[in-house]
Formats: structure tokens, C-alpha cells, sequence
């Protein structure tokens, strides 16, 4: 089965958390995030931690305090998303004309990607569009896991029966988070099929998820609590776009699409 670049250039970044967070972790444990200790921690891990500090004092969990900053964050990237959704929209349209090219130089590869891109130039497409909402995020992300291991507070606080600043024992909430990923791929595909593509999307629909829960697995519990918050996120995003990615559906049934 063969996986389209689009998706090796998801799982490459998905992967890439794994040594950003190694990375992170060689910021010593016992040193709580301070501006003063560099530019990463004083544009991200001191802001966020005072940001769940504050939430948590102010709503008595730290768990809705993750919450609150998934969705700050969810909001602030939400004009990227918008983009995405858009550049989606256009990609969609462009679906006969781009089965067009890859039938005349499936032979010829290097001609096949230099028509393809002539005509996301003509049409504004960006077939990188969908990954800045990923990479923005990615920061974000690193700078929660040094948070939580930095901040006595936040370390220290439970959820349920856990510590948010350890990994979860039982594993409930790595499989939560990979549960509410499979959820989120599943109705995403449900509300913007893609027919040409549904062997790679059946395939993202189980590697996105078994990802999520092994990446999560050995993370504090705080980790899967914001992924599985930001999946759900991402869930009421699409219903909130699906209009525009199926006036993008209808635009590609079109007998020609102009170029």
C-alpha cells in the first residue's frame, strides 16, 4: 500500500516530537521556569506554566487549567486553521485536474511534480498549507511537557487518581488520547471523503492513533490530558468548517476545473 508524501511529511512531524521532547528533557528538573533561563523559556515554558498556574488557582483544577490553555491556544492559531481549511477547500477543486496529470507522467515523476506544482502556483495552493497548525503547535506542546516537569505546582496536581506531573500507570489516558485522535481522523474523513486517496486515509486512520499512544505512553499524565483536549477540539473545528470543505468537494465533481 502506498502512503502519499503529504502523509510522510504528517507522521515526520509527529515523529519529531519525540526527540524535541528528549531535548527538553535536558533542561534540569529541579530548575523551575524562570524568563530569565533563555529565549524558549521565556517566551514558552514560564508563560504557560503561570498560565496554568493561574487557571488552576482560579478554577481549583489543573486539569481544567490544561483545558483552558488548549483552547487559548486552539484560538490563537485559529486564522492558520482557517488557511488550512481553505487551501483544503482549493486542493479538493483541483482533484480531476491533478488525476489528469499523474495519469499522463505516472512514467515520468520529475515532470509529474513540476506540473503539479505550476498548477498549485496558478491556483494559490500551498501543499504545505495543512502543516502550520501542527508546527505552530509543536512549541507549545514541548514547552507544557518542560512545565510540568519544571514546576513543583503543576507536578504535584491530580487529576482523578493521577499526578499530572507522572505517566499514567494504568495507560487510560494515552489510549483516551489515541481514541479521541481515531475520532477526530474518522469524522474529518466522514465530512471531506477523499476517494482517491481512501487507502492512505485508511492507513492514517490507524497509524495517527497508534502514534498518539505511544508517544504519550511514557509522558507525564498532563501530556495525553492536552492532546486529548486538543483533539476534541480540532472535532468541533471541523464540524465548524465543514460547509467549506464541502463547497470544496462540490467544486471538484465539476466536469473541468479552469487552469
Amino acid at each position: 500500500m502506498a502512503v502519499s508524501r503529504g502523509m510522510r511529511r504528517r507522521m515526520g512531524v509527529a515523529l519529531a516530537l519525540v526527540p524535541a521532547l528528549g531535548l527538553a528533557g535536558c533542561a534540569p528538573v529541579d530548575v523551575p521556569p524562570d524568563p530569565r533561563n533563555g529565549f524558549f523559556d521565556a517566551f514558552f515554558v514560564y508563560p504557560i506554566s503561570l498560565l496554568i498556574d493561574w487557571f488552576g488557582a482560579l478554577s481549583g483544577s489543573y486539569a481544567v487549567a490544561i483545558l483552558a490553555v488548549t483552547v487559548i491556544v486552539r484560538v490563537l492559531i485559529l486564522p492558520l486553521v482557517f488557511n488550512q481549511y481553505k487551501n483544503m477547500a482549493k486542493m479538493q477543486k483541483l482533484q480531476p485536474e491533478v488525476q489528469k496529470i499523474r495519469e499522463k507522467y505516472q512514467k515520468d515523476p520529475e515532470k509529474m511534480q513540476r506540473e503539479l506544482l505550476k498548477l498549485f502556483q496558478a491556483h494559490d495552493v500551498s501543499p504545505m498549507g495543512g502543516f502550520w497548525p501542527l508546527i505552530v503547535q509543536m512549541p507549545v506542546f514541548i514547552a507544557l511537557y518542560d512545565a510540568v516537569r519544571r514546576s513543583p505546582h503543576i507536578k504535584s496536581a491530580h487529576f482523578l487518581w493521577l499526578e499530572l506531573g507522572s505517566r499514567d500507570p494504568t495507560f487510560v489516558l494515552p489510549l483516551v488520547a489515541a481514541l479521541a485522535q481515531l475520532l477526530t481522523v474518522y469524522v474529518t474523513q466522514k465530512i471531506n471523503p477523499m476517494p482517491q486517496g481512501a487507502p492512505q486515509m485508511r492507513l492514517m486512520l490507524i497509524l495517527f492513533p497508534l502514534m498518539t499512544f505511544f508517544i504519550t505512553l511514557s509522558l507525564p499524565a498532563a501530556l495525553p490530558l492536552y492532546w486529548t483536549f486538543s483533539s476534541l477540539f480540532t472535532l468541533v473545528q471541523t464540524f465548524l468548517f465543514k460547509d467549506l470543505l464541502r463547497a470544496g468537494r462540490m467544486g471538484s465533481e465539476e466536469p473541468s476545473v479552469r487552469r
